[in-house]
């Protein structure tokens, strides 16, 4: 039986931030003290323009699961450079790097939701094993976010920037597995591609401009045809 933790969690603008997120930290780690790796988390690419978070550098209130047990309103950001998931300490005043080991899932302020899997072959990316769930199913479709290092050389100077990469993956037979190139897609899915490519045409998807919603249909065409 699940346990779920809930909380008013009400934030102030005046507020300083270790007010703000006072309190569920410390509730978790009362259930969980192995939850706390005991490291604050450091920036540390400071120099480069922008930030190695999920969409944005803010932390906001996220949920998370460990076991069978489900957290919510919890302070979370999700730093796709290192695949490190922070939370807030109210104790130490600063942001923490939580343990990857104990945490099987958890959902960002924008509805989100990432989930820990095993290594797909192959793939260099992996670190700590989370990815978003864009469909689940009896074949899902999941993207694996991560952030590296932008070189761009302009007239005047040197720009070092990030920039985020999106790696997609079909989970067949409960694996994943890379998506293929275009081409080999349909096979892949064990769909018809003459009808697809129809049904897509008539939805206004290309590949490369809408990638994501791409393969979402064509997982969803794929799902309904399964016996």
């Amino acid at each position: 039986m699940a346990v779920i933790l809930t909380g008013s969690f009400q934030v102030k603008a005046q507020e300083p931030k270790s007010e703000q997120l006072v309190g569920k930290y410390e509730e978790i780690i009362q259930f969980f003290p192995e939850i706390n790796t005991g490291t604050h988390y450091i920036e540390e690419n400071r120099s480069l323009d922008g930030h190695p978070f999920y969409l944005s550098a803010k932390i906001e209130l996220g949920a998370l699961t460990i076991g069978e047990n489900y957290f919510e309103d919890v302070p979370l950001q999700y730093d796709i450079w290192e695949d490190w998931i922070i939370s807030f300490s109210s104790a130490f005043h600063q942001r923490m790097i939580l343990n990857h080991l104990k945490i099987d899932s958890f959902k960002l302020n924008n509805g989100a939701f990432f989930i820990k899997k095993e290594k797909p072959n192959n793939f260099l990316f992996h670190r700590n094993g989370y990815y978003r769930e864009v469909e689940a199913g009896e074949i899902g479709l999941y993207a694996k976010h991560r952030k590296q290092k932008k070189q761009e050389t302009s007239t005047i100077e040197l720009v070092r920037s990030y920039e985020e990469v999106v790696k997609y993956f079909f989970e067949i037979e409960g694996k994943l597995v890379e998506v293929p190139k275009k081409s080999k897609i349909f096979e892949t899915l064990g769909i018809e591609k003459k009808s697809a490519k129809k049904e897509l045409k008539a939805l206004g998807l290309r590949y490369k401009k809408n990638r994501e919603t791409y393969l979402r249909t064509l997982v969803n065409m794929s799902n309904n045809v399964q016996p």
